[in-house]
């Protein structure tokens, strides 16, 4: 007799693709939000979130800043903001170069991302631009 288990990676279950889509994506999007200007931890998973399915936890986000700033991606400069120390972060010229090679990349797979949805029977979300009003984050 044998007794079926659920595998670990549960490849059919939706949150396990927007799981891996999350951590793949969040360099891209870390660089996508700094190249708009300076901004620190809270502000850039804030807009991630705005932008995308879910808002990346601390664990993920401050993590890659270090990681980020380490490569030398991007600067951080200490700031008060609001009577708060804040380590804001801002796009390095690498991080700039690094953010368009990343954009360069995704842009040749999206077509066939898209295929791919379509063939699956998916209607896809309709994009639109979202404008983000900064005082949203009390700076």
């Amino acid at each position: 007799m044998t007794t079926s288990t659920k595998p670990t990676n549960d490849l059919a279950s939706i949150e396990y693709w927007q799981s891996l889509n999350r951590k793949s994506l969040l360099r891209f999007f870390m660089l996508q939000q700094l190249s708009s200007g300076s901004m620190h931890g809270y502000e850039i998973a804030t807009r991630i979130a705005l932008c995308c399915d879910a808002r990346p936890t601390d664990a993920m986000i401050y993590p890659m800043l270090k990681e980020l700033e380490s490569g030398g991606y991007v600067e951080m400069e200490a700031a008060v903001i609001n009577g708060r120390k804040r380590k804001v972060y801002s796009l390095s010229p690498l991080g700039a170069e690094a953010y368009r090679a990343s954009a360069q990349a995704w842009a040749m797979v999206l077509p066939q991302l898209q295929t791919a949805v379509r063939e699956a029977g998916i209607e896809t979300a309709c994009c639109s631009a979202i404008v983000i009003d900064s005082s949203i984050f009390g700076d």
